[in-house]
């Protein structure tokens, strides 16, 4: 499970769960002549991660932990399978709300919950659905993101970090914040495609963790419009998931063309 994959992942139920959320803030950043070009973050990103072999070695994952929405008072549990190269699938259950779900299955998108019964995700949210699923992110960013530019170096909450301004494949732009001492990923600011409409999003990571010699962040913080979400990873296993998890349900079958 890459980091790419689980930062994605932690936007995926987002994406269900609180569609009413969106904003955040843009931290002051100092532009130097010695800065280190846009290969050289990721590459040294990869290596903090444990590296490109540490990162291939494995073909789908599952991860397990809480979902939180402090301001509502609201707790669940959350549970996301991925398998090379893009499929996903996020199940969050909320005391009151039932389970909601999001999947992508290399071909279709879609979601279920309580309150909006059964949908297929469609257009640019399908679009992101799709790039957010990449198992092997982390190695793909020149695919994903083929305009990349290191604006400088700034602060991201009190860790001095080097920006990276991405564009993606769709013209969607970006800024990811990688620690100067750690070289890992500890913050982002993107926008996001929701039935609400296009959001700015703040993803805030912390608590990195090793498993099975991939690291990554067990504490995964997303801020909108003022409201906080977070997910916490408390176990992820490698190479587990059977492929029929992916399998829609005869209610979202029911909504595919003849």
């Amino acid at each position: 499970m890459s980091l790419h994959s689980l930062r994605r992942r932690a936007a995926l139920p987002l994406v269900c769960c609180a569609l009413l959320l969106g904003a955040a803030f843009t931290p002051a950043t100092l532009v130097a002549d010695d800065l280190p070009a846009p290969s050289e973050i990721l590459a040294r990103f990869v290596e903090a991660l444990g590296g490109e072999d540490a990162l291939r070695a494995y073909s789908s994952a599952t991860a397990k932990g809480a979902f939180e929405l402090p301001a509502m008072g609201m707790s669940g549990d959350m549970t996301a399978y991925q398998m090379a190269p893009d499929k996903t699938l996020v199940t969050i259950s909320l005391p009151g709300m039932g389970e909601s779900i999001q999947g992508y299955n290399g071909e279709i998108g879609w979601a279920e919950d309580a309150m909006q019964g059964a949908y297929l995700v469609e257009g640019e949210m399908l679009a992101q659905v799709k790039r957010d699923a990449r198992f092997y992110g982390e190695l793909e960013y020149d695919e994903l993101y083929p305009e990349q530019t290191v604006a400088g170096e700034t602060e991201w909450n009190g860790q001095a970090a080097h920006q990276l301004d991405l564009v993606d494949s769709d013209g969607n732009e970006s800024s990811q914040y990688f620690a100067t001492d750690t070289g890992l990923l500890v913050g982002a600011e993107a926008t996001m495609t929701n039935e609400m409409g296009t959001m700015e999003v703040t993803f805030n990571f912390t608590g990195y963790q090793e498993f099975g010699g991939v690291t990554i962040p067990t504490s995964t913080t997303m801020s909108m419009m003022g409201m906080e979400i977070t997910q916490t990873v408390e176990s992820v296993t490698w190479d587990d998931v059977d492929p029929s998890v992916f399998e829609p349900s005869e209610a979202i079958k029911a909504l595919l063309p003849e």
